[in-house]
């Protein structure tokens, strides 16, 4: 089988069987393709030739986006050898590892959350025509459910009319791999927000499955979602940069602070490591100030002074 052959037919399996979201996809295209431009004849590659390959990202590119790139090849070797296609993976004794560097997930603080929501009802109460209205309660309805169920951005652009019942108040959300859950939504603020944007959704409208529509009636697309982020932010006279994933990280380490059950946060994130989950644990220093405020060692030893 020639290589294109090989790679055409790798991206089909990937799509069909393993059932990879189109994001997935395109990065495993986007990796694969870098890959194969230097070395022309994957399935002819030594493991030394694809340790330099590994060295060769590592000068170029941060740790994250190195370890995305790995994982894709070593994907797509593991696909070879199942195929026998290949005999053996040319990383079955690569002994090069990848150090990943811990970031603390950005979190917007209280006063802030209060402030961007306080703009975006305040932006409501300026309406002056029924359209700008109609897209300023979608808007609403956005960043309330970022914040009350810690969703993904592409997971908001994606949920149909199917998933979300306001009566029971739960929304169905397909996350990465496709991999669904359900989320209780508590907050009655984000419950009126949704309710109120569904009586407005665009009248033409009718035959879209997605809930939230830009101006044309087609799906919410996630630049524009970061752009309803950016313009209350701005409107909320706040400094810095702020994303729909803040939203998520926000949500994730206030709940952590509350309840203090991190495998509740894991499933409620849809996360599939708890490694990733316990990023939060870190994060909450106002949980952490709390605990060595009230519980400190130091407080129970009787000393002479």
């Amino acid at each position: 089988m020639a290589e294109s052959q090989t790679l055409t037919a790798y991206f089909t399996y990937c799509e069909l069987q393993k059932n990879l979201d189109s994001k997935t996809l395109k990065a495993y295209r986007i990796d694969l393709k870098q890959f194969v431009d230097q070395h022309p004849s994957p399935t002819a590659i030594t493991r030394g030739e694809m340790e330099h390959y590994i060295e060769y990202l590592m000068a170029r590119y941060k740790t994250a986006t190195v370890k995305r790139k790995v994982a894709a090849l070593k994907a797509f070797y593991r696909y070879l050898v199942y195929e026998e296609i290949l005999e053996h993976s040319p990383f079955e004794k690569i002994q090069i590892h990848i150090r990943q560097e811990v970031l603390l997930p950005r979190v917007i603080d209280r006063p802030t959350l209060e402030a961007i929501f306080s703009a975006a009802y305040d932006d409501l109460k300026r309406a002056k025509s029924c359209l700008t209205r109609q897209n300023i309660i979608r808007n609403i309805a956005v960043l309330e459910l970022l914040f009350a169920s810690g969703i993904r951005v592409s997971e908001l652009c994606t949920i149909t009319c199917d998933n979300l019942n306001l009566t029971s108040q739960v929304v169905l959300i397909r996350g990465k791999g496709n991999k669904e859950r359900q989320i209780y939504l508590a907050s009655s603020p984000v419950i009126d927000a949704l309710k109120a944007y569904s009586k407005v959704r665009s009248p033409y409208s009718e035959n879209e499955v997605f809930f939230f529509l830009n101006r044309d009636g087609k799906r919410l697309s996630e630049q524009s979602v970061r752009r309803i982020v950016n313009r209350y932010t701005n409107l909320a006279q706040q400094s810095g940069h702020y994303t729909p994933h803040m939203f998520r990280h926000s949500f994730a380490t206030y709940l952590w602070d509350t309840c203090g059950d991190v495998y509740e946060v894991k499933e409620i994130l849809g996360h599939s490591s708890i490694k990733t989950t316990e990023r939060y644990v870190h994060a909450s220093f106002e949980r952490q100030k709390r605990l060595l405020s009230t519980m400190h060692p130091r407080q129970d030893l009787k000393v002479t002074y």
